[in-house]
């Protein structure tokens, strides 16, 4: 194989290898900024809120898959999803609508001051 093509071949690998590292980086080693915690509704000093990576891989996939991937997603996935309800589900996540909202406690009409455990004689 002539030179020219060996150096655009290697270049085009290590490229592709780069660009592999830097994703896998962004979705496992860097902390949120502030914009993600504000959207996850974690608390200021957390690094890595619940629902991070699912929220920056949703974003990867919307960015990056075709329109057809949906159809696929909806087919393997062995559900009665259509592939619109695939996608609104994909971008919510993506927008940090799901599964980050904490859920509140019901309210009990029983609570008592001081400690809340009893001890049998």
């Amino acid at each position: 194989m002539p030179l020219t093509l060996r150096i655009v071949y290697h270049g085009f690998r290590a490229t592709l290898r780069a660009g592999l590292i830097l994703l896998v980086a962004w979705f496992l080693l860097i902390p949120s900024n502030a914009k993600e915690r504000a959207v996850l509704n974690a608390a200021p000093g957390t690094k890595y809120p619940d629902g991070l990576r699912a929220m920056r891989t949703a974003q990867f996939v919307i960015l990056v898959a075709p329109p057809r991937t949906y159809a696929l997603i909806a087919r393997v996935s062995g559900t009665d999803a259509t592939p619109a309800e695939i996608e609104a589900n994909l971008r919510n996540v993506a927008a940090g609508r799901e599964g980050s909202t904490p859920q509140e406690e019901p309210f009990s009409a029983r609570d008592i001051e001081g400690p809340r455990f009893i001890r049998v004689d």
